[in-house]
């Protein structure tokens, strides 16, 4: 992995980013109103660590370290007790528990995380903790019951979890993987291709992803052994649920000031012609409840709590008695989640994707509200794995990444038309040579009568129609000779922009592991680029 790192523009992969994350990465002076000022260089972060305040956070460290011993990651559980050190920091990101370890950005989130943490750390002189959020209050299965690999034939599979009994309205967990979790692991045997990792990678997916684990615990189990330094934090463990019952006893009492906030600053962002990325409904509390086993919204009107999907009504002082005797049971939404992170980690940067840096530019009045730090927002980063066989599709042909955003079908006539100049020559004759004879027979005849010249037209148009039908056919004929040479390009796009998306989010990242090792996720953090400012392209 010795050629250098290409960094590109995100507009030339065509990908559908949002105007405020794009004046954001440029350092725009419209989104100043709504994050954090000092941009998001390591400086910044610096200046967001030592504001960070220095709290007694010795319980939280306790608790993060026995979380890793009990996943045997002792490296990770040293590194946990470290946050209990005065000035110290912490770098955050975080993601759902998807299966087999989610898409290939939970590993840029992860690795972003590890290197800002190092920098920041040899930058102060004093401990940078990198942590993991594991978002296991998040009850939404189909969102993560899936990862997709490239399989034997070099094409995409998708495997997908259906357990025996279907989660409804689970959090992650509290969704205990059954037996047939064990023959998912089979399949994705079957699909991975003979590799230098293949054998290791499935024997670590196995011991993770088995009959009794929940959904959350595995996602965390596998992090944990793929970055043995990244301090994985699950959010359900009884005293971290104990420590955040502060902030979210005060979202119920003031009747969610989160919301009242998040909705004016949806307005503003309006106003500054950008979009809001969570339309916020008012009367409704940015705390969920487990209730009958699912994770419930809750609503709130006149002094009472109303869960929705049941007939339960609480008082604000039933609801916030519940939330002290159980508070396992509660969690916050993707509004609040941010201030209970931040309130209970000493956070200097959180490495963020578009929509979570687009949910902050309506959570930062909050911050200010409950009294919290507001940490920097670093864009994660974005990359795409260029494989060797990939690497000579594209060289061969002298395209780039951007390139095959497109349409392939336009690429392959792209060629025909390309090498066969005698045949664009011969219709190019044909067509001009019709259109200046009709066009000399249009000219006679109007001269003589001015409505003969819609006529001639029409005429011309029906006698081209054939010409076009025909040069198109030609071209389909003469494109099935290069049939090796088109699929080629197909089997790269398929890995490289999957359904037309970044590989980042098509390809699950236990498929580039199982191909390369597990020495290929230290070697890409090595040459990862946590602050670049476009997509990185990485030659394998």
């Amino acid at each position: 992995m010795s050629r250098a790192v290409d960094v590109i523009p995100y507009e030339t992969l065509q990908q559908p980013l949002s105007p405020f994350f794009l004046d954001y990465l440029a350092g725009g002076a419209k989104v100043a109103p709504f994050l954090r000022p000092g941009g998001f260089e390591l400086d910044a972060v610096a200046s967001a660590a030592a504001a960070a305040g220095d709290a007694d956070r010795r319980v939280v460290a306790q608790a993060l370290a026995r979380q890793q011993e009990g996943r045997g990651a002792s490296e990770a559980a040293a590194s946990a007790l470290r946050l209990a050190e005065p000035g110290a920091a912490a770098i955050v990101t975080g993601q759902q528990a998807g299966l087999f370890g989610g898409p290939l950005f939970v590993l840029w989130k992860a690795l972003g995380t590890v290197a800002v943490a190092r920098q920041l750390e040899a930058k102060r002189g004093r401990p940078v903790v990198p942590v993991f959020w594991v978002a296991s209050d998040d009850h939404d299965f189909a969102e993560v019951r899936s990862a997709t690999v490239v399989d034997t034939s070099g094409a995409l599979r998708t495997l997908r979890y259906d357990p025996r009994e279907e989660p409804i309205g689970q959090p992650a967990w509290d969704i205990t993987l059954d037996e047939t979790v064990g023959g998912l692991v089979d399949e994705l045997a079957r699909a991975l291709p003979a590799a230098l990792g293949r054998d290791e990678t499935l024997e670590i997916v196995a011991s993770c992803y088995r009959a009794g684990e929940t959904l959350s615990s595995a996602f965390a189990r596998l992090l944990s052994r793929l970055l043995p330094g990244l301090v994985v934090l699950d959010p359900a463990d009884d005293e971290l649920k104990r420590l955040s019952v502060p902030v979210l006893a005060r979202e119920l009492r003031e009747g969610s000031p989160s919301s009242k906030l998040a909705l004016e600053a949806g307005r503003a962002l309006l106003e500054a012609g950008y979009h809001q990325q969570v339309p916020v409904r008012p009367g409704f509390l940015n705390v969920f409840a487990v209730v009958d086993g699912q994770r419930r919204a809750l609503a709130i009107a006149n002094g009472t709590v109303e869960v929705r999907g049941t007939r339960e009504r609480w008082p604000i002082a039933d609801a916030q008695k519940r939330l002290e005797s159980d508070p396992r049971a509660w969690s916050p939404s993707a509004l609040l989640r941010p201030l209970v992170q931040d309130a209970l980690l000493p956070t200097a940067a959180y490495v963020a994707g578009p929509a979570e840096i687009a949910y902050h530019a309506q959570i930062g009045p909050s911050y200010a509200h409950f009294g919290i730090p507001r940490p920097v927002l670093l864009p994660r980063p974005s990359l795409t794995l260029v494989e060797p066989a990939q690497a000579r599709a594209l060289e061969a042909e002298q395209l780039s990444l951007g390139d095959l955003a497109g349409d392939p079908e336009r690429l392959v006539a792209r060629w025909a038309r390309e090498d066969y100049p005698d045949v664009e020559a011969a219709f190019a004759g044909v067509r001009e040579a019709i259109e200046r004879e009709l066009g000399k027979v249009e000219a006679v005849l109007g001269a003589h009568d001015p409505t003969l010249r819609s006529a001639t037209a029409a005429t011309r148009g029906r006698a081209l129609h054939p010409v076009v039908g025909l040069h198109e056919k030609a071209l389909r004929a003469l494109k099935k000779r290069d049939q090796g040479r088109a699929d080629r390009l197909r089997r790269a796009r398929d890995v490289l922009l999957p359904g037309g998306s970044l590989q980042e989010r098509g390809i699950g990242l236990i498929s580039f592991v199982a191909r390369h090792g597990l020495a290929v996720v230290p070697g890409l953090a090595e040459r990862l680029q946590p602050f670049a400012r476009g997509h990185q392209v990485v030659w394998l």
